[in-house]
């Protein structure tokens, strides 16, 4: 794969990219294999009904979470990249946003979900699972935002792969302490992993580029709660499904059907690659041109399909071994990853589509078409479900994922008419 990737990147002009790519695909293989080790302990020791539990309530949190910060992490890309010197104001803002609004997501979560029921959890093992995603695992996202900006691509790698592997050791320790690891005792190591995570990246970071100034930046409440808000969808499409299969089908089912997008979601590392390598120099290149992004867009389209097209047919290929892989228990989950096969060169198309729209200023169409696609998603699979199964929820989410990707690009192609039709009219 890595040889591929390397031939592909030769099509694009700048070298630089293709040995940021490379450096971080080599951090992402390494966290690759940290995703692997922790979701096969995971699984294996809390079973398909602790994970499908342990899924829908991440999941949750997951969503909220991607409103702490208000979108200061997107907005420190697109502020260092123009102006690197802000770089320790903007820090400062991120940290200030992330720890007030963390606080106070943290509390309205607390608030709602013992009544859900994620209560018979516990009311301090789920607060710790509550704190550890939308306090402390937003700090360490920040230090990934932080050297993406800065275009250190050795640096982001070693991070992501930080935050990986404190989860994968966490679970490691946790089934080496415990005969049995339940929800409640992997609660508290997953905290521990989160805020051990946490420091080391934010230690990393204050070596790097001194400590941060406390300031606010102002003017950055509605273009934040842009970058929040379609996170938010995006996670929410991504994982709200399964708070409905829970719900319908039980916690075994919920189980089967989140390892097998867990599954998905760790074989297409190499495409978070390529966008994350690609995401800063989107920006630089839209400050000069809209034209020169869009341009850049279509030359990493073909990779990025390409990439998700090799791991869906291999995917397809290796699903057969999961059972040996994962345990007998997991026998349902090889028909599910085959089903998914398609959704890698999807995300490829939708991830590259949707950093064009971020990147040209036009944020809140991307929102909105990805707000009407997790209502669609949604609403389709609370009806598909009840009759249709697991099966009728798959292929709910293959079928939006590509309406999704198809509305992204014809918007970029509307966006790219209007300018060339404002460009003529200036001329003329």
């Amino acid at each position: 794969m890595k040889l591929q990737l390397g031939k592909l990147l030769k099509r694009l002009p700048e070298g630089a990219l293709a040995f940021d790519v490379s450096v971080i695909f080599g951090g992402f293989s390494l966290q690759l294999l940290t995703q692997i080790g922790w979701l096969l302990l995971a699984v294996r020791y809390l079973g398909p009904e602790g994970y499908g539990v342990f899924a829908g309530l991440t999941g949750l949190t997951f969503t909220v979470g991607c409103f702490v910060g208000w979108g200061s992490g997107p907005l420190l890309v697109r502020g260092v990249s123009a102006q690197p010197d802000l770089l320790q104001h903007w820090m400062g803002h991120a940290l200030i946003c992330i720890t007030v609004t963390g606080i106070a997501a943290a509390a309205a979560l607390m608030l709602l979900l013992p009544w859900l029921e994620f209560g018979t959890l516990g009311l301090v093992p789920l607060a710790a699972v509550v704190v550890s995603d939308v306090v402390f695992g937003r700090y360490a996202s920040l230090c990934v935002n932080i050297y993406m900006a800065r275009g250190w691509a050795s640096r982001q790698s070693s991070i992501s792969v930080i935050v990986g592997a404190c989860k994968l050791v966490a679970m490691a320790l946790a089934c080496i302490r415990y005969d049995k690891v339940t929800l409640s005792v992997w609660a508290w190591w997953y905290l521990g992993a989160n805020v051990w995570s946490a420091a080391i990246c934010l230690r990393v970071a204050t070596r790097d580029y001194g400590w941060p100034r406390w300031r606010w930046i102002p003017g950055t409440l509605r273009l934040g709660f842009a970058f929040s808000a379609e996170n938010a969808m995006q996670s929410a499409i991504k994982d709200l499904d399964k708070l409905i299969v829970l719900q319908i089908l039980g916690p075994t089912a919920a189980g089967y059907y989140a390892t097998a997008f867990r599954i998905i979601d760790t074989l297409i590392m190499p495409l978070y690659a390529l966008a994350y390598a690609t995401y800063s120099r989107m920006f630089r290149l839209a400050a000069d041109s809209t034209h020169a992004c869009v341009a850049y867009g279509l030359k990493l389209l073909p990779i990025s399909v390409a990439i998700g097209g090799a791991v869906g047919i291999g995917a397809l290929v290796g699903a057969g071994v999961l059972p040996l892989v994962f345990g007998s228990a997991y026998g349902e989950v090889s028909w599910m990853v085959r089903l998914l096969a398609p959704m890698p060169a999807l995300m490829g198309a939708f991830m590259i589509g949707a950093d064009i729209l971020s990147a040209i200023g036009r944020q809140e169409i991307r929102l909105g078409i990805v707000s009407v696609s997790l209502v669609i998603s949604l609403v389709l699979c609370r009806w598909v479900v009840g009759f249709a199964g697991l099966e009728g929820a798959f292929l709910i989410r293959l079928g939006v994922a590509a309406t999704t990707t198809l509305a992204i690009w014809a918007m970029i192609r509307e966006c790219g008419q209007a300018q060339r039709r404002h460009t003529a009219d200036g001329i003329s």
